[in-house]
């Protein structure tokens, strides 16, 4: 597992053959839509789901958005 978004995004280039920029934007689009999860009182499994379904990762990588949008 990643420690911080930076090594998330290598991470996504090197998986999947992506630019810095396409990394970049699945991370932005990712973000934004758990923080909207998150304002529409959806239920942790959505937030799970967002990541598994954008990232394709397990949904421990939650801790990482949740992480960099809070604290």
């Amino acid at each position: 597992m990643v420690d911080n978004l930076e090594e998330l995004a290598e991470l996504l280039m090197r998986r999947d053959s992506i630019s810095r920029n396409e990394a970049d934007e699945i991370i932005l689009y990712t973000k934004q839509e758990i923080v909207n999860a998150i304002d529409e009182s959806e239920p942790f499994e959505t937030l799970e789901d967002i990541i598994s379904y954008n990232l394709g990762l397990e949904p421990d990588y939650l801790d990482l958005f949740l992480n960099e949008l809070y604290f």
